[in-house]
C-alpha cells in the first residue's frame, strides 16, 4: 500500500511542479530544458516526504485507536464486571 501511495503522490507532485513547463515545451520545442533535478528529483523528494508524513499520521491514529479500545475495555471491566459483586 505504501508503494501505491508513493507512486500516486510522486505523480501528483510531478504534474504540479512541471505542468506549465510541459505546456510551454509542447507549444515551443525550442524552449530551454529544465535541469533533471527540478524535473524529476524535486517531485520525487516531495512525494517521498509527503508519503512518510501521511503514513506516520496513519500509524499514530491506529495507535490512538488501540489505546482507546484498551482504556474502554479496562473501564468496562472496572465499572461493570468488578461492580457486580457489590450489588
Amino acid at each position: 500500500m505504501i508503494i501505491i501511495s508513493l507512486i500516486i503522490n510522486t505523480l501528483i507532485f510531478f504534474l504540479i511542479s512541471n505542468w506549465s513547463y510541459l505546456q510551454k515545451k509542447k507549444a515551443d520545442p525550442n524552449y530551454p530544458d529544465r535541469p533533471f533535478t527540478k524535473v524529476v528529483l524535486f517531485p520525487l523528494a516531495l512525494g517521498i516526504v509527503f508519503t512518510l508524513i501521511v503514513d506516520a499520521f496513519k500509524g499514530i491514529i491506529v495507535y490512538q485507536l488501540i489505546l482507546f479500545l484498551v482504556a474502554a475495555l479496562l473501564l468496562y471491566w472496572i465499572f461493570f464486571v468488578m461492580n457486580k459483586g457489590n450489588k
